[in-house]
């Protein structure tokens, strides 16, 4: 019994840890997304579509090296990791992008807003997929 209880108390550990890694990398790599996003669209007038997407190009190699090699420890193959994390990264980029252009077409936001609003609801989908799927252990 008391076996068991310290194995759930580990195992609940290290889901923390990954999840505490994954929302700093995350973080890291929102903060990126944005800075380029909004960069491109204030200083350089670019269209918000176009800012976006040159945003998450920018911070999805800077999150899968962080997940990669941090937070999850190389848990497989490389390039089969990376492969499964684009999926997961497009799939929420899709939905951002959607949301962004919902936002954005409404008129109730600036467009400074809307991508501000986009880029962070995101997160907790990313993060179970990621865990449980993109970069499962070997």
């Amino acid at each position: 019994m008391k076996d068991q209880l310290r194995r759930r108390k580990r195992r609940a550990w290290r889901e923390f840890l990954y999840a505490a890694r994954f929302l700093a990398v995350g973080g890291i790599a929102t903060l990126t997304h944005l800075t380029v996003a909004l960069s491109l669209i204030h200083l350089l007038i670019m269209h918000p579509m176009v800012a976006n997407t040159l945003a998450f190009l920018t911070a999805f190699g800077l999150s899968f090296a962080g997940n990669y090699y941090w937070t999850f420890g190389e848990p497989g193959n490389l390039r089969a990791t990376m492969h499964r994390f684009l999926l997961v990264s497009s799939s929420a980029f899709a939905v951002n992008t959607i949301l962004l252009a919902a936002l954005i077409s409404t008129g109730w936001l600036t467009p400074l807003d809307a991508t501000l609003l986009a880029a962070l609801v995101i997160p907790a989908l990313t993060f179970t997929a990621s865990r449980w799927w993109a970069f499962r252990p070997k």
